[in-house]
């Protein structure tokens, strides 16, 4: 499954999750784009879950469109 990583610079960069999992960090936040699906994010978080990682996730909106919003991954 494809993955949608926003950068810190607002780019997109896409990466699959296979290889996302290799280079996780504790104590870290990452940002998807809203073209992610959220199924492919409960499958993240399912996954990471299964490697004993504590997760928090959430919708951010950044704006008043309906459309302004990305995904916040921490990973404790």
């Amino acid at each position: 499954m494809e993955l949608k990583l926003v950068t810190t610079d607002n780019k997109i960069k896409s990466m699959e999750m296979d290889k996302f999992l290799e280079k996780i960090e504790k104590d870290s936040f990452y940002y998807f784009d809203r073209e992610t699906s959220y199924k492919t994010i409960q499958d993240l978080i399912d996954e990471l879950e299964k490697k004993d990682y504590s997760i928090y996730f959430r919708e951010v909106k950044y704006g008043l469109e309906e459309d302004a919003y990305m995904y916040e991954i921490h990973i404790l």
